[in-house]
């Protein structure tokens, strides 16, 4: 019987990622072929193979928005600090209930 199984190798143990269907103390024989990284060069590509077979979807481009100014950051600091310690808010309301 010859099977193909994905494993991760860690702290020198062999680890399936699925179940393997063998009966306890079962000796067998492992070859190892190592799963090398695609080169940031090919991504690119596959990707786009990957778009045009509809396996993927295209990304949303995402808005940018304009950071916030020091004023704008001081401001908001200090109405939070006016509100006092957020664990004083959550006592004051669970006293409320």
């Amino acid at each position: 019987m010859i099977t193909t199984v994905e494993a991760i190798y860690k702290q020198g143990i062999l680890h399936p990622l699925k179940p393997l269907s063998l009966p306890e103390q079962t000796r067998v024989q492992i070859q190892i072929t190592g799963q090398t990284p695609a080169k940031k060069s090919e991504r690119p590509r596959a990707r786009q193979a990957l778009l045009k077979a509809g396996i993927i979807q295209p990304r949303h481009s995402v808005e940018s928005k304009d950071s916030v100014s020091e004023a704008e950051l001081s401001a908001a600091a200090h109405s939070l600090a006016a509100a006092g310690p957020i664990s004083e808010l959550i006592i004051a309301d669970r006293d409320k209930r």
